[in-house]
């Protein structure tokens, strides 16, 4: 197998693990918070929680993972994010590894549905 072929390969396997570790974070704050769903599709996640939900579409053959956050009290907020091969995201010009991005982006929504300005 090319170094090629297993590019697009390991990005997928990265967002599967990504989508995984939100449903872990979501389950713990579920304990707390109230019911924190994720949903996945191939290349499209969602976070739910009450009134607000987080849209997440993964372009694999960029690595490439937009997202869109919707509340009932805003204009919906997008931003992005790119998965790089050694289990990090780039994200507003910062690194993060993708367990303690999981985690921001779980609090980011639970928070949201709190009524929170975050």
């Amino acid at each position: 197998m090319t170094a090629q072929a297993a590019d697009p390969m390991l990005q997928i396997e990265l967002w599967v693990s990504f989508v995984s570790m939100l449903r872990s974070y979501a389950a713990a704050a579920s304990l707390h918070a109230g019911e924190v769903k994720v949903s996945m599709t191939e290349n499209s996640a969602t976070i739910a929680f009450g009134s607000t939900r987080l849209d997440m579409q993964f372009a694999p053959d960029s690595s490439e993972v937009k997202w869109t956050m919707h509340t009932a009290s805003q204009a919906p907020v997008t931003g992005s994010f790119t998965m790089l091969a050694d289990g990090t995201i780039r994200i507003n010009g910062t690194m993060k590894d993708l367990d303690h991005a999981a985690i921001d982006f779980i609090a980011s929504v639970t928070a949201e549905g709190k009524g929170s300005r975050r």
